[in-house]
């Protein structure tokens, strides 16, 4: 991060409102007289924009499709920015017993491994979303010291605007800090703009300072009176680009910190295996759940707009999965419940299906196509701002960690219901799975299957495939039995098992080592 931190000292975000085009960012080196524009309210919300910008192509296209096809919901081939390796599984058992192994290449361990070096650039997986989540944490510590200058001259309720820039910040610290310790085998907590520090801490100890953050967020959220609404829309309508606007409007304060508590409760979730979650745990996810997003809540989110704008509209999944560089996975369409209309308007059969792509494996293989928005789909399109991805959480995330929680918890058609509801939100023109008898066991697959169609595209699936067990060894109790694979000839078996052997946690990438070495009494920084 002292790479990253020496970038940022020569380059910090200040304009983009509007459209927010890069063509109108103004970046100004902090030691010129430009940094005097955070002492003025136009110049904040600029920065306070900026914020997004910081994210760019490493995380709206290369990290989020690393968590995709390592969560098995879509896979990749192709070589560029180490896609291929970052899904290499082990090995494909076919239900006749024949082993099929990736043709090139170790295991992804191996050659993820192999490329954690300043000289990969963007083929080392490991920096990219390291590098975007702490150019955000620093772009958030930069409002945070410029929010406090008494030089600073704000319009209207000075205090609830300066509450506003805070809730701000630190959201985006939360956000950041939740991303890092939630990946990684350590993070490097850094409050201070354009500082860093060698003192790396252990992922769990990353959730820990990801929700205080979100908690002081929280407080100052809640600091601002019902009463506020013009100054609180006045700042936010700033902040937020048109691209990120849900549902119509700007997100309320209340909203927001619902949010930040589905938030919470996905940390707690998604950074345990199954195994691991108890009694207390279970009753704390229900509790958190609780008091996180509703139905009508708006969100944060992304949208791909013209080429030269935060996501150009090809440098993303929802558009590469309509021209061949990712795919829709098998084991993913597989989970689909027959009948779920979900399946049947955004998936076709293909004339000609993708098998063995690239001659890289056959777990390369697939039958099916995505139809695209502007066509009935739901989750890929041709066309700027069509589709959409959750930034962060969303109203279905939580309320299948509800079902979860009160399934585990032995309140299985409460917990069903909850399933139920998802469905009815997506329009899946499913049957009730509420009173219908089932077991334990058969309620537990329900909320599986759900959580993988019903949060395609909502940056959850490789943490529920580490904290399922999934990809761990098969001789571990990982893997997926039962796995349908487009094998050779293109014969479908619908009984092959998938060894994924895939690292649950990174290690932290070469190009923040070589430059900012651990030190005494730092945590492990190599993942497992």
């Amino acid at each position: 991060m002292k790479r990253t931190l020496y970038i940022l000292t020569t380059l910090i975000l200040l304009s983009g409102i509007n459209a927010c085009k890069k063509s109108s960012l103004d970046l100004l080196n902090p030691n010129e007289p430009g940094m005097l524009a955070l002492q003025t309210e136009e110049g904040m919300k600029r920065a306070g924009l900026g914020v997004y910008d910081k994210f760019g192509t490493r995380y709206w296209w290369y990290a989020l499709t690393y968590h995709d096809v390592m969560g098995d919901s879509y896979f990749a081939s192709v070589g560029n920015f180490s896609f291929r390796w970052t899904n290499q599984v082990a090995t494909i058992t076919l239900s006749n017993g024949t082993v099929l192994t990736p043709p090139q290449g170790g295991s992804q361990v191996t050659e993820l491994r192999n490329r954690n070096s300043r000289a990969f650039g963007t083929e080392n997986v490991f920096y990219n979303e390291w590098l975007a989540m702490y150019l955000v944490n620093n772009q958030a510590n930069l409002l945070l010291q410029a929010v406090e200058d008494p030089a600073l001259k704000l319009s209207g309720n000075v205090d609830v605007k300066k509450n506003v820039f805070r809730a701000w910040s630190y959201w985006w610290k939360g956000f950041a800090y939740s991303r890092i310790g939630s990946l990684y085998a350590a993070g490097i907590v850094t409050d201070e703009f354009a500082k860093s520090n060698n003192n790396y801490i252990s992922r769990q100890k990353m959730i820990e300072e990801a929700n205080k953050n979100f908690d002081k967020a929280i407080a100052a959220l809640t600091a601002i009176p019902t009463s506020a609404g013009s100054d609180y829309d006045n700042v936010m309508k700033a902040v937020v680009p048109t691209l990120g606007v849900d549902k119509g409007g700007v997100i309320t304060a209340q909203q927001w910190i619902r949010h930040m508590t589905t938030y919470k409760a996905r940390n707690l979730l998604v950074n345990k295996t199954v195994s691991e979650m108890g009694a207390a745990d279970w009753n704390a996810l229900l509790t958190l759940a609780a008091g996180g997003i509703q139905a009508t809540d708006r969100s944060f989110v992304m949208r791909s707009a013209e080429q030269n704008d935060l996501v150009g509209q090809t440098a993303w999944q929802p558009y590469r999965s309509l021209i061949k560089w990712t795919f829709i996975s098998e084991r993913l369409v597989q989970d689909f419940k027959a009948g779920d209309q979900r399946k049947e308007r955004n998936f076709y059969v293909s004339a000609s299906p993708t098998i063995n792509s690239q001659g890289r494996g056959f777990q390369y293989s697939t039958r099916y196509e995505f139809i695209p928005v502007e066509d009935g789909g739901d989750y890929s399109s041709y066309e700027p701002g069509r589709a959409v991805i959750a930034i962060a959480c969303s109203y279905e995330e939580n309320m299948l960690m509800k079902a979860e929680a009160l399934i585990k918890l032995g309140q299985l058609d409460e917990g069903l219901k909850k399933i139920d509801s998802v469905r009815t939100f997506q329009n899946a023109e499913l049957p009730a799975v509420a009173g219908t008898s089932l077991t334990a066991e058969q309620a537990y697959e329900e909320l599986r299957r759900e959580r993988r169609v019903g949060l395609l595209n909502k940056n959850v699936s490789f943490y529920d495939a580490r904290r399922w067990g999934v990809i761990k060894p098969l001789s571990q109790g990982g893997g997926r039995k039962g796995a349908v694979v487009l094998g050779p000839g293109g014969v479908l078996d619908t009984n092959a098992t998938l060894d994924y052997n895939y690292l649950s946690y990174w290690d932290v990438p070469l190009n923040e080592i070589d430059f900012n070495n651990p030190g005494s009494g730092s945590a492990p920084v190599v993942g497992n």
